[in-house]
């Protein structure tokens, strides 16, 4: 401060101004990041001095008003940006001045009655500014959306290659912006950021997604087609008693391809004409027979043709039950399995993300 300007007052009070130049180290907390807010106070103070000796004091006093002012370089011929308190990524909210004493008891805005030499006096002042990011949305958050909606949508896919494809799409998705923004992630002194948190949940969620799927998808694979699961979700009685009126037409179409298949007739008897006399009944026994046998083929011919038929239906709704079989005990039972996981994944989506990201 050599050279420095200053008047000494009879009462011997004395007053310099002049232009100072401050390097500052700020310590920083991205918690909230990016929609932290920060302050850098400036501290100017004599330690070496106590009260007794040596009071810093602002000549225009400690008034509400009296705030440092702040110059900012920016373009006037920049019409698109109207705020001029915004420099860089900052955004300057506020600035405070300050005069304090500090003691034992800490720093007090009031002077000490007595005992200045256990007191300092100090200066403080400071800026508030707040993180300037207008493409966050679109170059941050866009991006999560999206990496969101993949990891629901990958419950919702029926082929299981393909909700595993998109599985591993999006888990390189994942990787690839995360890392690129932890990266420009600038260090501080605080806790970890809630966004870096939800990324890291995101990317647990989705692992934990493709891991359901292949394991669903072996199942299916290696399991029998009629294996039921030893616990039932979402069936309830009406479709157990469904099950076993399907179970009872399938013994009933059995048994109906079983008597085509073997037929039982009842034995020919002779008429009473014919055994009173046999002579003169010789040609109508011969006719009765004749019709009984012509009868006789026509009732077979008809009764196969019949057999076929029912044999016929009975193949394609033996077809249409074993088809319902399996998507009703383990393709079934899995369905109702990832869908329910795709809830629980919603509820998490749904808390987490105003929390963490707006």
């Amino acid at each position: 401060m050599g050279g420095l300007p200053a008047s000494v007052n009879s009462d011997g009070k004395v007053w310099a101004s002049g232009s100072f130049s401050f390097h500052v180290t700020c310590l920083f907390d991205f918690t909230n990041y990016p929609y932290d807010e920060q302050e850098c106070p400036i501290v100017i103070a004599d330690w070496i001095y106590d009260l007794s000796k040596v009071n810093l004091s602002d000549p225009s006093g400690n008034g509400s008003l009296n705030k440092p002012a702040i110059k900012l370089s920016y373009d006037p011929l920049d019409s698109a940006n109207t705020k001029r308190h915004v420099a860089g990524c900052w955004e300057v909210k506020d600035t405070w001045r300050r005069q304090c004493y500090w003691g034992p008891s800490g720093c007090k805005d009031e002077p000490p009655d007595s005992q200045p030499e256990w007191f300092w006096s100090l200066i403080e002042f400071g800026i508030r500014i707040k993180r300037n990011v207008p493409y966050f949305g679109l170059t941050v958050i866009l991006p999560t959306m999206i990496t969101c909606l993949l990891t629901l949508i990958v419950f919702w896919i029926d082929t299981m290659s393909l909700a595993i494809a998109t599985a591993v799409m999006d888990i390189l998705l994942q990787g690839l912006y995360s890392w690129e923004f932890i990266k420009n992630l600038p260090p501080g002194n605080g806790s970890v950021p809630k966004i870096v948190l939800f990324y890291g949940m995101n990317l647990l969620l989705t692992g934990i997604a493709f891991i359901l799927h292949v394991i669903i998808a072996y199942l299916v694979y290696i399991l029998p087609e009629n294996l039921e699961l030893p616990f039932q979700l979402l069936t309830g009685d009406c479709q157990d008693e469904e099950y076993h009126q399907q179970d009872q037409k399938q013994q009933q179409y059995d048994n109906i391809i079983a008597m085509d298949q073997n037929p039982i007739f009842p034995s020919t008897t002779t008429t009473t004409a014919e055994l009173q006399n046999p002579a003169t009944n010789e040609g109508e026994n011969m006719a009765l027979t004749d019709n009984s046998n012509l009868s006789h083929g026509v009732y077979s011919h008809i009764r196969s043709q019949s057999g076929s038929e029912v044999i016929g239906d009975a193949g394609a709704k033996t077809a249409k039950n074993n088809d319902t079989v399996e998507l009703g005990h383990i393709a079934q039972q899995l369905y109702i399995i990832r869908r329910l996981i795709f809830f629980l994944f919603f509820v998490i989506y749904t808390i987490s993300i105003p929390i963490c990201l707006f």
